[in-house]
């Protein structure tokens, strides 16, 4: 006889859902476990999103200047009223040390870099610091590298973080000199040049001595002469040239800025002179006009447009003295060939420093390039020093006609050529050994020149740019106490220094009488030396104070450090509308605040302008 079946509990039936066919009881299991889900899933994006920024990656504004023109603090962006040459200016003066959100002062005025006009910019937009993203992640694994952009705790408050560019490695005494820096590794060692490993790193880090696109057509136009001119030379028993103007040859198209040579068995030189509008110049024009006696050549100097502002109220803002000579140069120009060049034809780029000139001469006939440089000038026993020492040769595409852009750097002791972008390899010829006189002579009244012979070229795009230049400033060494700023030359003696650019031999006696050498005490196994590359107005391993009593008050512990700069994500953009200038989306929330008891804002003073479209073009890696 067959058993009873058990009863089974009984059930709750599961009503359908008639739309999707899913019970309410399954869906409502499925919807407590959908939101505990949802909330860790939260949960694990913030672990993430914090290991990230430990570990990995982490997003910083630049606050002030010392890095500029590489990176930009809190700026203003100037398009020059008379050359149209665009320029960024430092604005983090304008704010409150302390309380960074209020205003202080406003910026005036500032100095054209490449015609030195005096720009009214009090309403000029202003605008925040890059946006960076900083690699933590290579340090975690690995050490930092000569020339990295580097973030890391400020010795003296490590509350605070500095952004600089690491030069000095663990083991090294470091010295700064005429704008270049040294290291050795013992005392019994001379020191050696750093040079940029990346040639082409170097490049980016040039800046502006004039950009022959943005003249000042209105002092052109009263008798300015221009600062590229065809020129010629009468040489002395020592071995100097005096160059003379001698534009035979050459004509000038002054819209498009190209100058035109038809072939000449003789050659026919280009050179740049360093013709700088003064104050004195531009008033003179506004009241006479004609300025056509009052160009003199000058040195190239350490002029910094980033720094050349005044502010009001006045007494607050002060423009840094330019009055430092700076030898290490970089040319660009387009070079068009328009007839086929003969075996006899050559093509000529010269830059000088001091007593001596490099070259790189060309020939289109068969692309060959070489590299020379002269014996020292005035080698002290009357004689004529030696020309054209050969330094290395390589092939190149620089053959025929055809349109080239050309590139000739003297930076660091070491010539590089770029050819369309592309570095030519010289080998290890293209480095040398800075000759033992260090001063400037008369022929770096003329530094650079391009010379073509029995060659029809067609030239133009013309810019001339300088390598950042090191002040060799710094605080005591000793360890207890801030107990001085040590300048490279006394401050009361800059503007006898700026005087005497115009007269390079004068000027090199007195600096050579009165300069300082900066030198700092070996690194420690586990310590870097950083600089910024705003050198005049950068608080860096020269100036620290030691309120912390450390050994070395210069050095940057290995623990300090955070990161690697790697980006600029996101510079400020750029507004437009109302005269680009933009509008303050709320403004009484966005105008500046002078004071914050009564919280008196600035009209039509925002720190935030819509609409605006972001500067693609600067979003790039931090090199």
């Amino acid at each position: 006889m067959a058993g009873k079946n058990k009863k089974s509990p009984p059930t709750t039936p599961a009503k359908a859902d008639p739309t999707s066919g899913t019970s309410v009881a399954t869906a409502q299991v499925g919807h407590r476990e959908s939101a505990r889900d949802t909330i860790e899933s939260i949960a694990f994006a913030f672990v993430l999103a914090f290991l990230f920024r430990a570990f990995v990656a982490e997003a910083f504004v630049i606050p002030t200047g010392s890095m500029a023109p590489t990176l930009l603090g809190r700026n203003k962006t100037v398009v020059c009223a008379e050359c149209g040459c665009e320029y960024s200016i430092g604005a983090s003066d304008e704010l409150d040390p302390e309380f960074s959100k209020y205003l202080k002062r406003r910026v005036k005025s500032s100095i054209c870099p490449n015609c030195r006009n005096q720009n009214d910019v009090f309403d000029d937009p202003v605008f925040r610091g890059d946006r960076i993203l900083v690699n933590k992640f290579p340090y975690e694994f690995g050490d930092p590298r000569r020339w990295d952009v580097v973030v890391f705790r400020y010795p003296e408050d490590p509350d605070r973080n500095y952004i600089k560019r690491l030069v000095g490695l663990p083991g090294e005494e470091i010295l700064i000199q005429q704008g270049d820096v040294y290291a050795r590794q013992e005392p019994s060692e001379p020191y050696r040049i750093l040079r940029k490993d990346d040639p082409d790193k170097q490049r980016l880090l040039q800046q502006l001595v004039y950009d022959d696109h943005h003249p000042p057509r209105a002092l052109l136009e009263h008798g300015w002469p221009e600062r590229w001119r065809g020129m010629a030379a009468e040489t002395s028993a020592q071995g100097q040239r005096d160059w003379r103007v001698n534009e035979s040859g050459w004509s000038r198209d002054a819209d498009s800025r190209r100058m035109k040579l038809a072939k000449s068995p003789e050659t026919r030189w280009l050179r740049y002179q360093h013709l700088v509008p003064s104050p004195t110049v531009w008033s003179t024009l506004e009241v006479h006009g004609d300025v056509s006696n009052l160009a003199k050549p000058e040195l190239i100097s350490d002029f910094c447009g980033y720094n050349m502002f005044e502010t009001e109220p006045r007494e607050h803002g002060r423009m840094i003295d330019d009055c430092f000579w700076v030898g290490d140069l970089t040319m660009t120009a387009t070079i068009e060939i328009t007839e086929a060049p003969s075996e006899s034809s050559e093509l000529v780029l010269e830059l000088v420093e001091g007593v001596r000139t490099y070259r790189c001469r060309f020939q289109p006939s068969t692309g060959q390039a070489r590299l020379y440089r002269t014996d020292e000038l005035q080698p002290g026993d009357g004689s004529v020093p030696a020309d054209n020492i050969l330094l290395g040769e390589a092939t190149t595409g620089l053959k025929g006609t055809g349109r080239f852009d050309v590139c000739f750097a003297n930076v660091d002791d070491r010539l590089c050529v770029w050819l369309n972008d592309t570095l030519i390899d010289f080998g290890d010829g293209a480095l040398y050994e800075a000759p033992p006189n260090p001063r400037p002579q008369s022929e770096d009244l003329a530094p650079a020149g391009i010379g073509a012979t029995d060659l029809a070229v067609v030239i133009g795009d013309l810019l001339l740019q300088r390598d950042i230049y090191y002040r060799a400033e710094q605080t005591s060494n000793l360890a207890d106490r801030n107990s001085g700023h040590l300048f490279e030359v006394p401050a009361s003696e800059m503007s006898l220094l700026s005087r005497l650019l115009s007269e390079p031999e004068r000027y090199g006696e007195v600096y050579q009488s009165r300069h300082h050498v900066a030198t700092f005490e070996r690194l420690a196994s586990d310590e870097f030396f950083v600089l910024g590359d705003n050198s005049p107005r950068s608080q860096d391993s020269r100036l620290w104070p030691n309120e912390r009593q450390a050994i070395h008050r210069h050095a940057v512990p290995r623990s300090a450090m955070l990161g690697k700069a790697f980006c600029i994500y996101w510079p400020h953009g750029i507004p437009f509308l109302n005269d680009g200038k933009g509008y303050a989306p709320v403004p009484a929330l966005m105008n500046h605040s002078m004071q914050e008891r009564d919280r008196q804002y600035v009209e039509n003073y925002p720190h935030t302008r819509i609409p605006f479209y972001p500067q693609f073009w600067r979003w790039q890696r931090i090199r």
